[in-house]
């Protein structure tokens, strides 16, 4: 056991996080799944034992609140002395009228997506730069690329996060630790529902098991930002090209409910 590469892998329950746990057990990695529903956790775990040969640990965290990720750093270490793979996939969408969300919603959000993330990384770096040693993945989106109404928020916390990974990238270049922001698109998971919206893509959707694959390919020799999808790279270059200005009324347009 102590052999094999471990992973530590948040939002495992459903969708990318599920993915990437099984893209990971198919190469070999033991397995911490963190989520907040156990018994999907629990039916994931067990549906990897039977078709890998690792070993599968779950633990539940609701990684919203504070002190989370002191919490999932305990968990890990109980079960390894360092992790090899960190993915911050843990996140949800919040759409409609900014000043419309739940005040209890927003904290939340800013918590899992940014405090949360930044915390866990702090914690877990430091064996990896000893080691010279480890990757961590951070899971973005493309809505981290221009500023988006109506999904304020969200797409203010991935554009944050990738800024924060560019960074970080270039702190730890020289100790080989990889750090990376995997910016899918609209991708085929339960993540719109939850959030409240049907966005109508003009670029089509993504699998879910695409997007993980993408990112893993990746990993290993970068770059720090990884678009998913061509829609990816599209909307990374618009931003840069495109008055922000005029982005964020053409995407408001679009994306705006209706009344």
């Amino acid at each position: 056991m102590g052999t094999r590469p471990f992973a530590v892998v948040t939002g495992a329950s459903r969708g990318i996080g599920a993915d990437y746990a099984r893209a990971l057990a198919a190469k070999g990695y033991d397995l911490l799944l963190v989520a907040r529903d156990r018994s999907r956790l629990d039916r994931l775990a067990g549906e990897i034992r039977g078709a890998a040969s690792v070993s599968v640990d779950v633990a539940v965290h609701d990684l919203s609140q504070p002190e989370a990720a002191h919490q999932l750093f305990v968990s890990a270490r109980t079960l390894r002395p360092a992790a090899d793979l960190l993915i911050n996939n843990a996140g949800f969408g919040l759409y409609g009228p900014f000043a419309e969300q739940p005040m209890l919603r927003i904290q939340e959000m800013l918590r899992l997506h940014v405090n949360t993330i930044v915390e866990s990384v702090r914690l877990f770096l430091p064996d990896m730069i000893e080691r010279r040693s480890g990757a961590i993945i951070n899971v973005a989106s493309v809505a981290g690329f221009i500023p988006l109404a109506y999904m304020t928020e969200y797409a203010a916390t991935k554009a944050f996060l990738i800024a924060f990974s560019q960074a970080l990238a270039e702190e730890v270049r020289a100790s080989d630790v990889r750090v990376q922001a995997c910016c899918p698109g609209s991708t085929e998971t339960d993540f719109h529902q939850t959030a409240g919206t049907h966005p109508r893509s003009p670029f089509g959707s993504q699998s879910s098991p695409d997007v993980v694959a993408a990112s893993l390919r990746a990993i290993e020799r970068g770059p720090t930002v990884v678009a998913t999808h061509w829609s990816g790279t599209l909307m990374d270059r618009l931003g840069r090209w495109v008055p922000r200005g005029l982005l964020a009324r053409s995407a408001a347009a679009w994306i705006k409910p209706p009344r």
